[in-house]
């Protein structure tokens, strides 16, 4: 059995469906935010170390700027990162169980990843912060106080060289944390769409070396590429009136950034989305999905066409409709995957549902209404001139002989209610004159008492 089917209960076809939706969701939200993320710290890292080796103070405003407008804030770093990334942990829990994939367990390390990386690349936006409260109190201090005072100066050159180690380490680890963390996850999606393989590979080393799951990461590297670009253009340039203070040098930069990167990624997105496509199995395609395929390719061309024309013509005023029809070519993307997903476990949900559908009638079997029966005066009354839990009276005790009805009060109800003899060791039971509803009261009271002995 699989470990993680010991961490979650079998789905009823309700459940299924809101999990399904809880799914979606989560995805939703998670895909557009790792995408900036992973776009933001490699930018962001990458004009870091360019403009200190050149001393250019755009660069290193650029570096700034980007990671902290496009990773948002602290807090999303839990509400769109983390809990979605658990949702999605979850829902995918319940929905493989029963099946025998090494699914759950690569994307538990994913996960794992995700919120690893998470931690090193706010680490390292923090960098930034504390080298503008730095140049802050050294304008506020004046350079000569500090020239003047050569112990405090040699403690904030100290500060100032950690505070620099820690953005070159945090950077580094973060992102490169970020993209295997990204990779691992594509394999996840990309095995759970294929039942066909589920019983060949039996190790995460088959699914990182696979020509699937290097075509899909191919596909959510591309979807990330486009969202980073509409991002940087809307965050910069529309939202609350862009950002303030930009030169014409610096505006320039972030456009050519944002352009190559949106554009470059426009131009493998619906190759990779065509070989993603084509690697699927018969079980996981479907006329639903092959219009959804459609769908995608064709918000593409819309959100493609605005995306070029914005760049060439250096017009920034469409900037909001332009990351609308991101956002929007996101969503179908993942409308996609997940009905390719639902198709392929379809005969696993059959499953699911029907161990869900058995356990519930178990349950139901164990348990009976027991309100308004005073329970405890029938026994005084009634059995406790015969019975005792722990010692033999007249008939049985109690805990020798309930046990024995493996918690079916049903049972044991029917036996209180009309008493057959059953133990040639003990005289017949007389029929207590108890009302049916009394008995079955009766007999989960028993139970209660000796399941909890």
């Amino acid at each position: 059995m699989n470990f993680f089917d010991e961490l979650v209960i079998p789905a009823s076809n309700n459940h299924i469906m809101l999990l399904k939706y809880m799914l979606t969701i989560s995805l939703l939200l998670f895909i557009p935010y790792i995408s900036m993320m992973m776009g933001a710290t490699f930018i962001s890292t990458h004009f870091g170390k360019k403009g200190k080796a050149e001393s250019n103070k755009i660069y290193l405003r650029f570096a700034k700027d980007i990671i902290e407008k496009l990773t948002i804030t602290k807090s999303a770093e839990l509400a769109l990162g983390t809990i979605p990334a658990l949702s999605i942990f979850f829902a995918y829990a319940q929905l493989l169980y029963t099946a025998k994939t090494i699914t759950m367990g690569m994307l538990a390390l994913s996960v794992l990843l995700f919120i690893i990386s998470f931690v090193f690349i706010y680490k390292y936006r923090n960098t930034f912060k504390l080298e503008g409260i730095m140049n802050a109190f050294k304008s506020i201090s004046g350079k000569n106080a500090l020239e003047t005072d050569n112990e405090n100066a040699k403690e904030i050159k100290e500060f100032e060289e950690k505070n620099l180690s820690t953005n070159s380490v945090s950077g580094s680890v973060g992102k490169w944390v970020l993209l295997t963390a990204a990779y691992i996850f594509a394999g996840s999606m990309a095995l759970a769409s294929s039942p066909d393989k589920w019983a060949n590979v039996g190790n995460i080393l088959q699914v990182i070396f696979s020509w699937q799951t290097l075509f899909s990461f191919g596909a959510l590297l591309s979807l990330a590429g486009i969202i980073t670009g509409g991002a940087i253009m809307f965050y910069f340039f529309s939202w609350d009136g862009g950002l303030k203070d930009m030169t014409e040098e610096y505006a320039a930069l972030v456009k050519n950034t944002a352009g190559k990167i949106a554009l470059g990624s426009g131009i493998l997105f619906p190759l990779m989305l065509l070989i993603s496509y084509a690697y699927l199995p018969l079980q996981s395609q479907s006329p639903a999905l092959f219009f959804y395929t459609v769908v995608v390719m064709i918000v593409f061309l819309i959100a493609g066409n605005f995306l070029y024309s914005m760049f060439k013509n250096s017009d920034t005023s469409s900037a909001s409709a332009v990351f609308l029809l991101v956002f929007v070519l996101v969503m179908f993307n993942i409308i996609k995957d997940q009905v390719a997903f639902g198709n392929a476990i379809s005969d696993n949900v059959k499953e699911i549902t029907k161990i869900s559908a058995e356990e519930h009638k178990l349950i139901k079997s164990k348990t009976i209404e027991t309100t308004g029966i005073d329970v405890e005066s029938i026994f005084n009354q009634k059995c406790s001139a015969c019975h005792k839990f722990d010692q033999k009276v007249v008939g049985p005790p109690y805990n020798d002989v309930v046990g024995k009805y493996n918690g079916d009060a049903n049972k044991l109800a029917e036996f209180i209610f009309n008493p057959q003899k059953i133990d040639p060791a003990y005289p017949p039971m007389p029929n207590q004159g108890l009302k049916k509803k009394e008995a079955n009261a009766m007999a989960q009271w028993l139970i209660n008492k000796v399941t909890k002995k």
